[in-house]
């Protein structure tokens, strides 16, 4: 670790792509260690990287070519942070240090998103994610300044793969918080929809929403009742689109395959939320899903 974190210091360390394939390895090294050997060094490792982003925010910028560098240095910062976080929270033992750092981890997530570069926002998006499942209900504390940021993913079209993401922290939070979620769904659910309805979104990203109406009717249970009226259109029209698609194209094939798994995570997350209390909300929607389930049953090719 010491002579690899050496290698990415190195002045010429950019030339090469040598500062971010050292990085990589930092990654692969912590990802494949026996946490129960390795938890001092990657405990150790924590701090110093924290403190390798923060001098990010002081690196004297003057050109196109500056920021760049910024950029890359920082989502290559933040991809280590998520593979740290991700390892440390996996154990019992562990999960303390990234509790006793996550304030301070938060508060350099959101500096980075104040730095307009999708790959950046991209790779803290997902450390997030980890921060997250790490600290479970904890992570309401960091919300009201971090939804502004969750607000303007959701809202990217333009960087699609930055709103996929995003998409998938949702979850992530939602799993997070359980019904703690709640004050902020409203405003989730709205973007949520309005990207559904989005011609300009690229398509890939729609999927990942169905899937999320699922996390976040897991997470409030019968109180995604409210939404009903105006998720469950939008995964029935979807759908009957994927009972038209053309065959013989093999991609639009799989991309239909992703929109039914999909459409099946959004009935399970919602049939679940409401099976102790409000089942009889979906009963006009139970013929419907009756027969997307033999759509796909019916497919040879499934």
């Amino acid at each position: 670790m010491t002579y690899l974190v050496a290698a990415a210091d190195r002045t010429d360390s950019g030339d090469s792509k040598l500062r971010t394939s050292a990085y990589e390895t930092i990654n692969e090294v912590v990802r494949c260690a026996n946490i129960a050997e390795a938890s001092q060094i990657i405990a150790q490792l924590l701090p110093a990287i924290m403190n390798k982003l923060a001098q990010t925010f002081e690196l004297q910028i003057v050109s196109l070519d500056d920021r760049e560098k910024q950029s890359d240095l920082q989502a290559s910062l933040c991809g280590v942070l998520q593979v740290i976080i991700q390892k440390l929270s996996n154990a019992d033992e562990t999960k303390p240090i990234i509790i006793q750092y996550a304030d301070q981890i938060m508060l350099l997530f959101l500096r980075v998103f104040a730095c307009h570069s999708s790959t950046v926002h991209e790779e803290a998006m997902l450390a997030i994610g980890a921060l997250a499942y790490a600290t479970g209900a904890d992570f309401l504390k960091y919300m009201p300044e971090f939804y502004n940021y969750l607000e303007m993913g959701l809202q990217n079209f333009e960087e699609y793969q930055v709103c996929a993401v995003t998409v998938g922290v949702v979850g992530d939070i939602c799993r997070a918080l359980d019904d703690k979620v709640l004050p902020f769904c409203d405003g989730i659910m709205e973007l949520l929809l309005n990207d559904l309805r989005s011609e300009v979104l690229h398509r890939s990203v729609k999927p990942p929403i169905f899937s999320c109406f699922g996390d976040v009717a897991l997470a409030i249970g019968d109180r995604f009742e409210k939404y009903v009226s105006y998720a469950l259109p939008m995964m029935q029209g979807a759908a009957e689109i994927c009972a038209q698609m053309d065959t013989d194209d093999e991609e639009l094939m799989e991309y239909g395959y992703q929109l039914k798994r999909s459409i099946f995570e959004a009935y399970s997350g919602i049939l679940q939320g409401f099976k102790d209390s409000k089942s009889e909300v979906m009963l006009p929607y139970a013929s419907h899903l009756m027969q997307f389930i033999e759509l796909v049953f019916k497919d040879r090719q499934r």
